[in-house]
Order: structure tokens, then C-alpha cells, then sequence
């Protein structure tokens, strides 16, 4: 690519298994930005939990780790706030100039938030301007927006736990956001369809609506994640967090590759013949025996999700769902989830449509996990 860099952007992704970041040029006339650096370090299980640093140390500890790794050229970052720490709502509100309506967005929507007004950061996203009536009848505009409100001593200290690590916080934002800008690659979509992005994370599931760019629905799901179905394996066979993990990912929905085994949940994998199931051994069986109910529970709340926005949004048809997040590389899961949703369902590729910029320094991502930290770059460079 040619043409003069304008700003390079760094993105931080926190979860609750590993942290990621991604550096991101923006050249001086162009639309597009090139990817530069790219890293990942794992968290050691408990580092994190429901958004929540509770090794300090160690959190600040993998953090200059992950800048180490990935020889980043500066310190400044946008991180992503957790969605467990997060409100959104659909509001509309009467319009007023962008400095007024900012200031009175507190007194008007007070009543709208399940939270203390004055214990969240407020901002807000506009969605679009549409007519409507004031409160004497006359035509005016009406400003259709998307309240976030966020968690203010949960920002304050993942803020101060970062420039513990020698990076300066420059911004904060959705993870949800941020997906949309990685799942459009940083533009907007030239058409009406709607699209969904399901984040099966670690200890939740994020169903994000989009359209055009805009956030038309989220909804995250607390403790719901992978995690959860690693804690089951981890009763049931006495192990440690880590290898419960390890015979999970080995094991997946199906078992070894050589192997399929009945899947009751399944429309497609329910016929398949007992014999073959008794072909795995006993660890095997009661790992699966615990993987598809989960999995089934998860396309429940994901199928509900969307039903529940196309009852609400009249004349909505979905498009399709991309999946991302570390949990949707689970074997076996993508392929369960196409036979039980009515769209195409794919795996996200974070890094299409964003050219790298010589080699990519650090690890470079093989699935969806990049995400978040190439969404939050995404946006500084705008």
C-alpha cells in the first residue's frame, strides 16, 4: 500500500483468558489502514473474572508481557470495556444541539437506566434522526440514539491497572462496537441487511444486530461462556481448570475425528448408529455427554436472541451470523450451530480486507480471537 502514515492506532482487548492487542496504520488519504503488529498472551485462570482484575499483579505483569512480545511502537491505547460492565438501551429523545444534548442526557434518562445515574459514565450513539412531536403537538426532530452506560469505579481501575503497566489509556469503548467495525472491516456496509455477530467468550455470550454499521440490538449473557462447560468437566473428573480445558478443546461436540457419536440435541447427528458411540472410551463419552447439552443451552439463547429482535423490529430478516470469540473455535460447535439457526452461519475473519504492513510482528491470528483489539484500533483512526 502507498501513501504518507497519518497515525497509528493501538487497540487492547481484555478477557477473561488472555489479553490481545493489534497496531493499526492509518495512511493519509485512504479509507483503509494496514495491520502492523499483532499479539496475544494467555491469562493464567482467576486473573480475570466477570470483567474484574482480581490478580493485579499479575494482570500488570502479562500486560508488559503482551508489549514486549509484539514490539509495539507506542503506549498510548483504546481498551474495550468488558459488556458485563455495560448498559444499553434504545431511546428516543427530543433533539437538541450535540453540546446541549450531551448535558442533558443525565435528567432525561434517569428513569431508563436499572443503575445510579451518577455511579456510570454516560455516552451515547446516534442512531438516526427521525420526525416526531414534542409535548404541545408541534413537529419537531427526534434524536433515536443508543445510551451506553458504563460502570465508572470498574473503568477507573482496569484505567489505572494499564498505566500500572507503563501504557497510557487515551480512550475507552464497546466491545460490542468494536466487533461491528471488525465484522465490516472498518466500513459501512454499501446495503440494508441485517447481520448478526454472535462473541462466545469465556464466561459469556454477546449477541450483537447490525445494520449499516449501526448497532441495531446487544445483549450479553453473563456466565454462560466456555468456561462454564470447562468447570462441568472439571467436576466430573476431578482435574485441574487447565487440562479440563485441554480434553475439552481435544474432545469437542463430536469426539476424535475418526469417531461420531449420537448427538440427541441434533437434527442432523441424532441417527447415528450405537455402535459407533460405544467405540470411545469412558472419559471420552462423558466429556461429549456434557459438551451438547451446554451447546444446546447456547444456540437456545442465541436463537431466542435473535427471535426476540426480529418480533420487535418490523419487516427484519436476518442475513447471517458470524461467530467469533475464543469458545466458537470449540470442534464441532460452528457446524452445530448451521444445523440449528436458518442462516448461513461463518467463522469471522478479523484481518480480511486490512492488507499487513511488511510482517506482522507477534502472533498472528488463525481464527476470530483479534477481534475486539483490531475493532478498537478501528475506531481512533476515524
Amino acid at each position: 500500500m502507498t501513501g504518507k502514515i497519518t497515525s497509528r492506532a493501538i487497540g487492547l482487548d481484555i478477557g477473561t483468558s488472555g489479553i490481545r492487542a493489534a497496531e493499526l496504520r492509518h495512511i493519509r488519504g485512504s479509507a483503509t489502514c494496514e495491520v502492523s503488529r499483532l499479539a496475544a498472551v494467555d491469562l493464567p485462570h482467576g486473573t480475570v473474572r466477570n470483567g474484574e482484575v482480581l490478580d493485579p499483579k499479575l494482570f500488570t505483569k502479562s500486560l508488559r508481557s503482551l508489549w514486549k512480545k509484539g514490539r509495539f511502537t507506542g503506549r498510548s491505547v483504546t481498551f474495550g470495556i468488558s459488556d458485563t460492565s455495560i448498559i444499553t438501551r434504545q431511546l428516543d429523545l427530543p433533539w437538541m444541539p450535540p453540546d446541549s444534548f450531551i448535558q442533558a442526557l443525565p435528567y432525561q434518562i434517569h428513569e431508563a437506566l436499572p443503575v445510579d445515574i451518577s455511579t456510570v459514565e454516560l455516552d451515547y450513539h446516534l442512531l438516526k434522526q427521525v420526525p416526531g412531536r414534542d409535548s404541545l403537538g408541534q413537529e419537531t426532530m427526534i434524536n433515536r440514539i443508543l445510551v451506553v452506560a458504563s460502570n465508572r469505579a470498574s473503568l477507573t481501575t482496569e484505567a489505572q491497572l494499564i498505566r500500572k503497566a507503563g501504557l497510557t489509556p487515551i480512550c475507552a469503548d464497546s466491545a460490542a462496537f468494536a466487533l461491528i467495525r471488525a465484522a465490516c472491516h472498518g466500513k459501512i456496509p454499501d446495503d440494508e441487511r441485517l447481520r448478526v455477530i454472535a462473541d462466545i467468550g469465556a464466561e459469556q455470550l454477546t449477541v450483537v444486530i447490525h445494520q449499516n454499521g449501526q448497532p441495531r440490538f446487544i445483549r450479553t449473557i453473563s456466565n454462560f461462556g466456555g468456561d462454564s462447560a470447562t468447570d462441568a468437566i472439571v467436576n466430573l473428573l476431578d482435574l485441574g481448570f487447565d487440562d479440563a480445558e485441554k480434553i475439552k478443546r481435544t474432545t469437542g461436540l463430536n469426539g476424535p475425528m475418526q469417531s461420531i457419536t449420537t448427538i440427541p440435541e441434533s437434527s442432523v447427528f441424532r441417527n447415528i448408529s450405537a455402535k459407533d458411540a460405544g467405540s470411545l472410551d469412558l472419559t471420552t463419552q462423558a466429556v461429549i455427554k456434557l459438551l451438547n447439552p451446554w451447546a444446546t443451552t447456547l444456540i437456545k439463547e442465541l436463537r431466542d436472541s435473535i427471535d426476540y429482535f426480529i418480533s420487535s423490529a418490523t419487516g427484519a430478516a436476518i442475513s447471517d451470523v458470524t461467530l467469533c470469540g475464543g469458545s466458537s473455535n470449540l470442534p464441532g460447535l460452528k457446524e452445530r450451530i448451521s444445523t440449528e439457526l436458518p442462516f448461513p452461519v461463518n467463522m469471522m475473519d478479523p484481518l480480511a480486507g486490512l492488507p499487513a504492513a511488511g510482517r506482522v510482528e507477534g502472533q498472528v491470528p488463525t481464527d476470530s480471537t483479534f477481534a475486539v483489539a483490531i475493532g478498537l484500533a478501528l475506531e481512533v483512526g476515524k
